[in-house]
């Protein structure tokens, strides 16, 4: 995944953060439409990562919605 753009997608449960997965733009838009079938009440939210961001880089401990 180095020149390839990435996006992080989180589930929420109310303010709980249930599921979080990082890949490129294409897996990752999978991976929502999935979400978003399997659970189409919840909060899912997809935001996009510098090129250069590990997934370490974003672990929930430190990131708030």
């Amino acid at each position: 995944m180095s020149s390839t753009s990435r996006c992080r997608v989180r589930l929420w449960f109310g303010p709980h953060q249930i599921s979080d997965y990082i890949g490129d733009q294409a897996a990752a838009a999978r991976y929502e439409a999935a979400m978003r079938r399997r659970f189409p009440g919840l909060e899912i939210t997809t935001d996009p990562l510098p090129v250069t961001a590990r997934p370490a880089d974003y672990s929930p401990a430190d990131l708030h919605r």
